[in-house]
C-alpha cells in the first residue's frame, strides 16, 4: 500500500497542469526520444520533479506514473 506522501506525489503528477513544453516532451518521451539532448532541461526537470520521468543510464524514461499520465490524455482528442 503506497504511503500518503507518495499518495499525493501521485495525485500530483497525474492532476498538475503541464505547459505545452512539457506535455511535448512527455509525448516526445512516450515515443522513444529519449536523449535528454532531444528535451528541453526546464521541461524535463518538472517531469522529474512530477515524478513522471526518471533518467536512467544516460536517458529519459516514463515512470509507471508517466505512463500512466500519458496513456489518460490520449483519451482527449487533439484538433
Amino acid at each position: 500500500m503506497p504511503k500518503p506522501e507518495q499518495e499525493d506525489d501521485m495525485e500530483r503528477g497525474l492532476l498538475a497542469s503541464l505547459s505545452p513544453n512539457e506535455e511535448t516532451a512527455l509525448r516526445r518521451v512516450a515515443h522513444g526520444i529519449s536523449k535528454p539532448k532531444h528535451l528541453r532541461d526546464g521541461s524535463v526537470e518538472r517531469l522529474k520533479q512530477l515524478a513522471l520521468v526518471e533518467e536512467q543510464d544516460g536517458r529519459i524514461r516514463l515512470t509507471a506514473l508517466g505512463a500512466q499520465r500519458f496513456a489518460g490524455g490520449q483519451t482527449v482528442a487533439s484538433a
